[in-house]
């Protein structure tokens, strides 16, 4: 039976289902037998690769294919796409398949690609203007870096570089039909360096220096970048052939093991892609085995869930017995995660208890009250130690904030005015009293407090204190526990145990997590290979505070590496995304300065974002409406529409529907079905969409006013550095289209945008 190997480019091919269908029925029938005569599989005349071959799809539809022989076996094919017969064979004509000469990997190329002559250097006279200068040579690159560096052709080179603009090269990269070929161009286009692109991609194997400092145990069985093999070892067929499994080809290439594979990429289409063809930049962090902790951070979109979600997969199916959590911030973003998972390979075990085989999915506070409900009287006696007596298992688990107000009305009044403030007093428990375990007055007035911005003399510490009493007074007479109290006192419980209920703990957006919640983690599983993995981005910070996790027990020891290539959004909408960010301070988990720009590249272009401005409510509601009417009318379905809004989705809901908007709120996990969904700027974490409105970011609605009411003077950087955070989250929701509405004056946050 051939061997069939198809390139992620067909998946990405806008094919009608009917097509679709026959073209899946042509892949069955030629992997059992490629001598069927219906396939009419034929050689092409004047083709500049005798390798390629078409087949018939039906009367109009032609299968691109590269027949590579195997030596002892059958036939490998791999399908280029599925054309109209003229432009399938004028492709099959001018394509071929080769081995990169420099770094052996596989490269799809179109031979008669423009010959342009290199520029040379832009020069002024006093009687002619100055010269356009290409972008590449204005970044510093020159032709060698492409044709010695990645081993492209001097007519690829030269053409690239009469490119004058960004947009220019990425149209062109667009057209390439070798996938790593863009991915070295958008590399050069976003600032990185020669030696950056090619570790990106996996052209260099890592060096020993490398590998000590990650903390990585490669196994020997895992495949690495190697060197081009020799063209006298093997032949041309089998050098293609291993040159298929690099990590940089495999971006593109898949080899098919099943119909049941084939069926499900030639469905799942462009944005089912994330399922099968990984860029070498995820795949290193899906593949390696780590001797610890390992933090992987990125702006968004760059697939850091991706991974997250690869690596369970990875994990439970090495170890049918392994015990495998895979958590994060909410319920409802463990729920997507539950659901991409089962997308991404049915066949990986599902947990359904804590310490069961499998993967076990849940939000964080979810886990803690399993644990809660696990330990039972023993969990009930740890918690003397976190809040001084026994908090019993049946009581009501609540929110964070709940019961301040009344502990402050009651116990505050020897707090400064200023400092009876529930956003403080909440951040103070969660930030110092919690985490260290604190249940006396004495203990109190001792502790450190690093990274709390308001000083507090002793006087303050016992006013501070009495209110923390009052607080915990009140949860008990009323039989509720904070969750982050169940957290803490989860970890205070598992923290004694020589057993653990996991093997594997695998954290999305850990960001948001609080301390405790950390500690929970570190408690879960022991300490050892493959342990934590953490992925995380300081920059869409929205709940949590700055956190140094080798407070809590996680040390990193210069394990953590930045993924930089952005897959959801456009170039255009990914710079104005980070540009919100501008004039925050952002800290990462060890406690660095985490900075914007990483660098972030995008491989796809697109408008430009656009801001609007009204004069009125009604005008504003009418932009908002006349953007997606105009989206809708162009063959954009509703439902991959969003329209984002800090606060109140119901009521903008029903102004839209009133402007004749088919739009919906979310009900729980489920996004409306044909219609445009209204939310919030904080449920949208976690979605994508292929136009998004972001409603009334406007100066005093933006960042609402209710944020900063009873916010310190010395929390109000943090306080606004959580709103760019968040706007920026919202905005790097689009994956195609973006617009800012506002009314009066844009907010300060956007200013000079």
């Amino acid at each position: 039976m051939p061997n069939l190997v198809m390139s992620g480019d067909f998946a990405k091919q806008q094919l009608e289902k009917d097509v679709k269908a026959m073209a899946y029925e042509f892949l069955t029938k030629l992997a059992v037998d490629d001598t069927t005569p219906g396939l009419h599989i034929e050689k092409i005349n004047n083709a500049v690769d005798a390798r390629v071959r078409t087949g018939r799809v039906n009367i109009q539809y032609r299968a691109v294919l590269y027949r590579l022989a195997n030596e002892g076996t059958q036939a490998t094919y791999l399908l280029a796409g599925v054309w109209n017969h003229d432009d399938a064979i004028k492709y099959a004509q001018t394509h071929k398949l080769q081995v990169n000469p420099v770094n052996g990997v596989a490269e799809l190329i179109q031979e008669t690609q423009p010959e342009s002559t290199v520029v040379e250097e832009a020069v002024s006279t006093p009687s002619a203007p100055a010269k356009a200068i290409p972008v590449l040579k204005s970044l510093n690159f020159v032709p060698a870096d492409l044709v010695d560096g990645f081993g492209f052709s001097k007519g690829f080179a030269g053409h690239v570089f009469t490119l004058l603009t960004e947009d220019a090269v990425r149209a062109y990269a667009a057209t390439l039909p070798t996938a790593w070929h863009a991915d070295v161009l958008d590399g050069m286009l976003a600032g990185m360096s020669i030696g950056e692109i090619k570790n990106a991609l996996d052209l260099v194997p890592p060096t020993p220096e490398e590998i000590e400092q990650e903390g990585v145990d490669v196994p020997a069985d895992q495949p690495t970048a190697e060197p081009v093999p020799s063209p006298a070892a093997e032949d041309d067929d089998a050098r293609l052939l291993a040159a298929l499994r690099h990590p940089a080809a495999k971006v593109q290439w898949k080899f098919i093991d099943d119909n049941a594979e084939l069926r499900e990429i030639i469905d799942s289409g462009d944005l089912g892609s994330w399922r099968v063809f990984l860029h070498p930049e995820q795949r290193r962090y899906v593949d390696r085995n780590y001797k610890g902790p390992f933090r992987l951070t990125g702006g968004a979109g760059t697939g850091k869930t991706v991974v997250l979600l690869h690596r369970a997969r990875r994990l439970a199916l090495a170890d049918p017995n392994a015990r495998v959590i895979l958590t994060t911030y909410t319920r409802q973003l463990a729920a997507n995660l539950q659901r991409d998972l089962e997308r991404l390979d049915a066949s990986v075990p599902i947990a359904a208890e804590l310490g069961d085989p499998g993967v076990l999915i849940r939000g964080i506070d979810q886990l803690a009250v399993a644990i809660r409900k696990t330990g039972a009287a023993d969990f009930s006696k740890a918690a003397i130690s976190v809040v001084g007596e026994e908090v019993g298992v049946a009581g009501a688990p609540v929110g964070n904030g709940e019961g301040w107000d009344d502990a402050i009305a009651i116990a505050g009044g020897g707090l400064p005015p200023a400092l009876q403030s529930v956003p403080f007093l909440e951040a103070e428990y969660l930030q110092v009293v919690l985490p260290n375990r604190i249940v006396a007055l004495d203990d109190y007035r001792k502790v450190r407090r690093p990274g709390r911005g308001v000083s507090l003399d002793r006087a303050k510490r016992d006013a501070v204190w009495a209110v923390v009493e009052r607080q915990r007074i009140n949860a008990r007479l009323a039989n509720k526990l904070a969750f982050a109290d169940t957290a803490e006192i989860a970890a205070a419980y598992l923290e004694p145990n020589e057993t653990t209920v996991a093997d594997h703990v695998l954290v999305d957006e850990g960001q948001d997590l609080l301390p405790s919640h950390w500690k929970l983690l570190r408690a879960l599983v022991a300490r050892g290979g493959n342990d934590l993995f953490l992925a995380e981005d300081s920059h869409q910070r929205i709940y949590g505070q700055r956190i140094v996790l080798s407070r809590y027990g996680i040390s990193l020891r210069g394990r953590s590496r930045r993924l930089s290539l952005n897959y959801r959004t456009t170039a255009q909408n990914l710079r104005y995304a980070l540009s919100v960010l501008e004039g925050g301070e952002y800290v990462d988990a060890e406690g660095d300065d985490e900075g914007i720009v990483g660098p972030y590249r995008s491989a796809r272009s697109g408008p430009a974002p656009r801001v609007v401005g009204s004069t009125t409510a009604a005008e504003q509601i009418t932009t908002v409406a006349a953007s997606v009417k105009d989206w809708i009318d162009a063959g954009v379905s509703a439902a991959s529409i969003a329209v984002l809004t800090a606060t109140q989705a119901a009521k903008l809901q029903e102004k839209l529907a009133s402007a004749g908007v088919p739009s919906a709120e979310p009900k729980g996990d489920d996004l409306p079905a044909n219609k445009v969904a209204v939310l919030t700027m904080y449920k949208a974490k976690g979605l994508e969409f292929s136009r998004v409105v972001l409603y009334d970011v406007s100066d005093g609605s933006y960042p609402p006013p209710a944020s900063l009411k009873h916010v310190l003077p010395e929390d109000v950087p943090e306080t606004l550095a959580k709103a760019r955070s968040l706007l920026y989250v919202a905005a790097s929701r689009a994956r195609d289209e973006l617009v800012i509405t506002y009314q009066g004056d844009p907010s300060t946050l956007l200013a000079q945008r």
